[in-house]
């Protein structure tokens, strides 16, 4: 049995989903602090890497203000086309807030 690391729910080890939350089981969550000047560089970073699955931006008091899902797989030359928006939204969140929390879920390896 595993556990989701969304909600804690007991799962089975055959499960894909987490059967109360519906969060995708065998994703690796990292947690990044940076300031809103280095907001729009780091989503870059990490949006470069194809194991990652969706990344979410909190403001400094843990709002979500943006969640990411992406899916990239051999189109990584269409991907920095299909993130012009939200580089958009991140300029825009990033006058707002101070410090900013970035949370990277990934394929665990």
């Amino acid at each position: 049995m595993t556990k989701c690391l969304e909600c804690g729910t007991e799962l089975p080890a055959s499960a894909k989903f987490c059967l109360s939350c519906g969060a995708q089981v065998g994703l690796k969550k990292e947690v990044f602090q940076v300031s809103s000047e280095k907001l729009l560089e780091k989503f870059k970073e990490i949006t470069r890497d194809a194991t990652v699955k969706r990344v979410i931006i909190k403001d400094d008091k843990g709002k979500v203000v943006l969640s990411v899902p992406l899916a990239w797989g051999a189109a990584g030359a269409v991907a920095t086309l299909a993130l012009a928006p939200w580089l958009a939204a991140l300029g825009v969140i990033a006058g707002f807030a101070t410090k900013c929390t970035v949370e990277v879920e990934r394929v665990a390896s």
